[in-house]
């Protein structure tokens, strides 16, 4: 997940984005694309139609445009609206999620067979809020106003792919100012839109489902001058447009009537409007599903249940069929700065030395994660459960951290976010490092300027937390950003500063290789990078815990998409 989208995250404490349901689960698994599946979606079993759904949450969305939206809770607002040529869809009977065609009739063809060349043609009977149609020109449209800098918020992968370079901006600048309204590597014929890429890339489909491929009308685009507000109203596609949206207060949606179920296999209108009401704290969201009075019996939590109201809410059983508690697609690692901390044996013995029982603890417990020791997540294809430092239970292992210390006692910079909850976990991790023979000092970064601070090249810290999550259910967006030594610059997402040639070019294989064939050659890439490398601590796999009311079904926790999803949702 693109770093200034964790890093807002990071600003808010990594608070818990919230789900709803009325079942507990581990998750949301990936499974095999799927190519085609044909609209409409299959009915949710018992649900009605009409009521309001409201979803609380405190923050106000940055972005809902969705060429420039890059945060969950946005993205899963924005899916009820916005609709992209693909879709990672809910599988109800598995648990599993299939990747579909959404605009496109199938999640894509490979046309060469090699990875650099994708084709969509989009479904029959698509059309705007405004009843005009949705044309493969305004899906091209998209994709190049996602090329223009000022709005170069949202994710960069098709972009970079179709470019093969990181500055993909350098030559072509998006539509505005004189620039062409196809952007470079992309053609369209009829309903037919290609992408030409400039290396193969299996997993575009994957990539196609983000915002990116969002189909923007070229003749009702305001210009860049006023281009903030597809922010307010993005062109509704998907069964809901925006009816009102006051900044900081609510949002408020309701049907869009020219949206036509048999082109979407994924989403459902089954409330008669979708209210998202700004402001309560994640402690007041809490308290007031706790209570279930009046309108909040139809209402979810978007920011979760806080850590001092876990133990209340998991002792009380009158609330079970209304929490959940599922993986997110995040990992939270210690990084080590390997140009600071460059002999293995000290980064290993900082791995044995770890308390991540204690960590977990600290940030809230079960409900908030489960130790990790991979570095992929349990949401991710290719995850396959190891330990290669193993420290079972509390307190780490000292004894072999000392080991391989062998008498030394190397001194360690510490820098962590000042947060409560950081400055909690802290203390036990601390705590271990000295157990095995570490000096530590610590330095607290203000929250907002602690990823910059740990990102630039020249950082003066060997260790730091920082968190992670895959944008799609494979190893291609979790070991190449973290590893790759290309993406070692300030801003970039390469925390531990591990460049190794070889490595570079086993990332870069893989990421050209099948999704499904992939999956073990990420295992065995994750496996290989801790044991020959130990680049950082794998601390946790971030879960959430959170509550709806008591007449909220169909809204679930995804593992890949990172928050509650609402298309499934309904009122009784």
């Amino acid at each position: 997940m693109a770093a200034h989208r964790v890093l807002r995250w990071a600003a808010a404490g990594m608070a818990v984005l919230a789900a709803a349901t009325g079942c507990t689960g581990a998750g949301h698994r990936p499974d095999r694309v799927r190519p085609t599946l044909s609209g409409p979606a299959e009915p949710v079993p018992g649900a009605k139609r009409g009521g309001t759904l409201t979803i609380l949450q405190q923050a106000d969305f940055v972005h809902l445009d969705p060429q420039r939206q890059y945060v969950t809770h946005a993205n899963a607002v924005d899916q009820l609206m916005v609709r992209t040529l693909t879709m990672l869809k809910n599988d109800p009977r598995t648990g599993r999620q299939v990747l579909v065609g959404d605009l496109a009739t199938g999640a894509g063809t490979d046309v060469h067979h090699d990875g650099k060349t994708w084709r969509y043609t989009l479904r029959d009977g698509l059309r705007y809020a405004d009843g005009s149609t949705v044309t493969a020109a305004d899906v091209a449209y998209g994709v190049a106003r996602s090329f223009t800098p000022q709005l170069a918020d949202g994710p960069h992968y098709i972009q970079q792919w179709l470019t093969g370079t990181a500055d993909y901006d350098r030559t072509y600048r998006g539509p505005y100012r004189g620039g062409a309204k196809t952007p470079p590597g992309v053609t369209v014929s009829g309903r037919t839109i290609t992408f030409h890429l400039a290396a193969p890339h299996p997993d575009f489909g994957y990539a196609a489902s983000l915002g990116t491929t969002a189909p923007i009308p070229a003749r009702t685009d305001p210009g860049l001058a006023h281009a903030d507000g597809y922010d307010t109203a993005p062109p509704a596609t998907g069964p809901y447009r925006v009816s009102r949206y006051q900044r900081g207060v609510q949002l408020t949606l309701v049907r869009n009537r020219y949206w036509d179920p048999r082109t979407d296999p994924v989403r459902h209108d089954y409330p008669d409007r979708i209210v998202v009401r700004i402001g309560a704290d994640p402690r007041q969201q809490t308290d007031r599903l706790i209570a279930d009075e009046g309108a909040d019996r139809y209402a979810v939590s978007i920011d979760g249940v806080p850590p001092e109201r876990v133990a209340g809410v998991l002792a009380d059983r009158s609330l079970r069929s209304r929490e959940v508690v599922g993986f997110w697609p995040f990992v939270t690692y210690l990084m080590i700065n390997t140009r600071r901390v460059a002999g293995i044996a000290e980064r290993r013995a900082i791995n044995y030395a770890i308390d991540k029982a204690g960590y977990l603890d600290a940030i809230g417990g079960p409900s908030h994660g489960e130790v990790a020791s991979t570095l992929l997540s349990p949401t991710v294809l290719g995850f396959d459960r190891y330990d290669a430092y193993p420290s079972p239970g509390h307190g780490g292992a000292p004894a072999k951290a000392r080991q391989l210390l062998g008498g030394r006692h190397p001194t360690l910079r510490y820098a962590y976010p000042d947060t409560s909850k950081d400055r909690a976990a802290v203390k036990p991790m601390v705590a271990s490092l000295r157990r095995a023979g570490f000096r530590v000092v610590t330095t607290a970064l203000a929250a907002a300027a602690f990823y910059p601070a740990v990102a630039r090249p020249d950082n003066r810290y060997d260790l730091y937390p920082v968190s992670w999550g895959a944008d799609w259910p494979t190893g291609t967006t979790v070991l190449p950003p973290l590893f790759d030594g290309a993406g070692i610059r300030s801003n970039g997402t390469n925390w531990s500063l591990l460049s190794v040639p070889a490595l570079t070019d086993r990332l870069r294989a893989v990421s050209a290789e099948q999704t499904a064939p992939a999956a073990g050659d990420w295992a065995t890439l994750d496996r290989d990078i801790m044991r020959r490398y130990a680049p950082c601590v794998p601390l946790v796999y971030m879960k959430n815990l959170s509550l709806a009311g008591s007449r909220v079904h169909g809204v679930f926790q995804s593992g890949t998409a990172g928050s509650p999803l609402f298309y499934d949702s309904w009122l009784g």
